[in-house]
């Protein structure tokens, strides 16, 4: 179907631009992931209703990081996936030594059709993992009752979907660990970034670690800081690598974009939602935009 609009234009607005220059011009300026980085997170937080965000260089790493905390803390099996997604789900998976097992899905919303997943459960089912693709909802009141009697961890994947609910809670809000993209052609921008989020503090805490290097003092937890140290007192406490994991953090820059982009998140949806329904309302008279 031809378009008359193009799928993006640049998002990025002069307040953006502004918000970083202030940040450049700072006589102590600190670029790498800092106080601005901590803020956004706690913004995005607040904005999606959940506890715990930690701020990464890509939805991508997102998931990778999201199936590497599946398999520190729940261990092997296999992950439910739709056959229609990105690649860094199914990546993200196998680089995990997880199985995949792929679902096809519902025509209607694009997501993983739901008697297909409760067809594929098995005693070796871990985790559904749920794409919400291009702004539909692929939940259920029924899927979620199933997945939680037989105690199977969901994972959204809503990376496309910045905003969208399902019996008034916005997306995100329902799995174990829901990521998010702000990658240039999503809802909202950090030129690369994206997020991960949980109201699991046991999870945050591991996401902090596996985000940078792995060291033990990303994790804020004085607690579980002096158990380490007391567990390898040959160790150099400021240095403790627990797994082996990546460099997957942001920056100052990419923390600001997105405190600022934020602002006009939930305006800018209302506007691709009046786009949205345009376009159903002029295809129903035969007509093309």
């Amino acid at each position: 179907m031809p378009f008359s609009h193009s799928l993006m234009h640049n998002n990025f607005t002069k307040g953006d631009m502004n918000a970083v220059i202030k940040l450049l011009r700072m006589k102590k300026i600190f670029l790498t992931q800092s106080k601005y980085v901590q803020k956004f997170e706690k913004q995005w937080s607040k904005w999606l209703g959940i506890k715990y965000s930690v701020f990464v260089n890509s939805g991508s790493s997102a998931n990778l990081l999201t199936m590497t905390i599946l398999k520190i803390l729940y261990g092997k099996g296999e992950i439910i996936l739709p056959t229609l997604t990105w690649v860094s789900d199914i990546n993200s998976v196998i680089q995990n030594d997880f199985k995949p097992v792929f679902v096809d899905i519902n025509p209607k919303n694009l997501c993983m059709a739901e008697e297909e997943i409760i067809k594929k459960v098995n005693k070796n089912t871990l985790a559904v993992f749920m794409t919400h693709a291009q702004g539909f909802n692929g939940l259920t009141s029924k899927l979620i009752s199933f997945l939680k009697k037989k105690n199977i961890l969901l994972i959204e994947d809503v990376s496309e979907s910045h905003g969208a609910t399902f019996n008034k809670r916005k997306l995100g809000t329902f799995g174990k660990i829901s990521n998010f993209s702000f990658y240039y052609a999503h809802h909202m921008s950090t030129i690369e970034g994206g997020m991960i989020c949980t109201n699991d503090k046991k999870i945050y805490e591991v996401a902090k670690i596996l985000r940078s290097h792995g060291m033990t003092r990303e994790s804020n937890n004085p607690a579980f800081e002096k158990k380490m140290i007391n567990k390898y007192p040959k160790l150099s406490s400021k240095f403790i690598f627990l797994y082996p994991a990546y460099n997957f953090r942001n920056n100052e820059v990419g923390g600001v974009i997105g405190l600022s982009q934020l602002k006009s998140l939930d305006k800018n949806n209302k506007r691709r939602k009046e786009n949205f329904l345009c376009n159903i309302q002029k295809n129903e008279y035969g007509q093309l935009l």
